[in-house]
């Protein structure tokens, strides 16, 4: 199988086909108030999300079926939204519920997509396969009451690929995020780990061992799914599990969903998380011009300052974009390092090959066991 069959994710793609059978995050929970309709594209795919007065989210088509008009420039009405065009209005189903100056039973028969939605963990998830969906994965460690959500929608200039295979590389740490481990003052990496992987119920699990005899465990879930205790850039924290989400936009762009337990609760937590997002939309404003004026030789990483709150993204940015905005992977010569990026290619060749042939596909599970691990001390 081509790696191509990777990276494209339009409607009817085998990829697109695939990611489209698990619940996908689309939209931050805080970013979308009630009474609000925004535009979304997810999957090379156009959509309406929006909140009906009662705070319940909704996912349906892009445009009225009047006249082709973006519905996202409506207005939410109770539970409904009404075209801006020529005020046609849909429920959270689809279904036209009114279509002023036409007749009663015109309605009734037009009807645009409409999907599944939940709410959870920060995040709002929806399923756009065909067909039921799965019951939504839940994740215990983010339902504590021990800690608080951060939760971030990063636009990424790189196929989502890129940064899935990313997931899997433990050596990279050591290279594109050294400005700033000096930072983190409990675990000082010496010399190269010693990689091994096996696929899991959920995906990969993978370890990394140090000379120094420290490990690290990390798991990766079907498709696109990767949680890790990562860095925290704040000296108070410094690390918390996160569960990122790599969900396609287009072939070229994606959004980096994360979410992050962090240890603080009542208004502690809430000041922290209030500000994180404060710096974090400053940074949104420049990062891909940054990056675009890294790679093209006219600003250097080193001089950026290592204290911005998405400098870890910025790294990674500059790297995985660095690849083209989709790698170009028949070039690549893989080494021992890389046997994580291997299996998890591997993996997804197998499940696209059933899929494509009609042949049953792994039922992946998360279990609450499955908590990555970094050595303290």
């Amino acid at each position: 199988m081509e790696f191509d069959e990777f990276v494209h994710t339009g409607p009817g793609t085998l990829a697109g086909r695939y990611l489209r059978l698990f619940w996908q995050p689309i939209c931050c929970a805080h970013e979308l108030k009630a009474g609000q309709a925004l535009p979304l594209k997810i999957l090379g795919e156009e959509f309406t999300i929006y909140r009906g007065d009662s705070g319940t989210p909704y996912l349906v088509g892009a445009r009225c079926a009047h006249r082709g008009t973006k519905l996202s420039i409506g207005w939410v009405e109770g539970e409904c939204i009404r075209c801006f065009y020529h005020g046609w209005k849909y429920d959270g189903r689809g279904l036209c519920v009114e279509q002023p100056a036409e007749g009663p039973s015109f309605a009734d028969k037009v009807r645009i997509p409409s999907y599944p939605v939940e709410e959870y963990i920060g995040l709002i998830f929806a399923y756009m396969g065909e067909g039921a969906p799965p019951p939504l994965p839940r994740y215990p460690r983010f339902e504590t009451a021990e800690i608080s959500l951060d939760v971030a929608a990063l636009r990424r200039i790189c196929n989502y690929f890129n940064n899935i295979d990313n997931s899997l590389d433990s050596v990279h740490v050591r290279f594109v995020h050294q400005r700033h481990r000096e930072s983190v003052d409990d675990h000082v990496v010496l010399g190269d780990p010693v990689i091994s992987v096996e696929e899991s119920a959920w995906g990969v699990k993978r370890y990394a061992k140090y000379p120094n005899g420290k490990d690290v465990t990390f798991f990766f879930g079907m498709p696109n799914i990767n949680f890790i205790n990562g860095q925290v850039v704040d000296p108070g924290i410094k690390r918390a599990d996160v569960m990122v989400f790599k969900v396609p936009v287009n072939d070229e762009n994606h959004i980096h969903f994360e979410v992050r337990a962090i240890p603080l609760t009542g208004e502690a937590g809430r000041s922290w998380i209030e500000e994180r997002r404060r710096l974090r939309e400053e940074a949104e404003r420049d990062r891909s011009e940054l990056v675009r004026a890294i790679l093209s030789g006219k600003r250097r990483l080193d001089d950026i300052d290592p204290n911005r709150v998405d400098f870890v993204m910025l790294e990674d940015e500059v790297a995985q974009a660095g690849q083209g905005a989709i790698a170009v992977r028949s070039n690549e010569h893989l080494g021992r390092s890389d046997r994580g990026v291997f299996l998890l290619r591997k993996i997804w060749e197998r499940e696209l090959k059933n899929l494509a042939e009609g042949r049953p596909l792994k039922q992946w599970t998360y279990r609450p066991d499955m908590l990555p691990t970094y050595p303290r001390g």
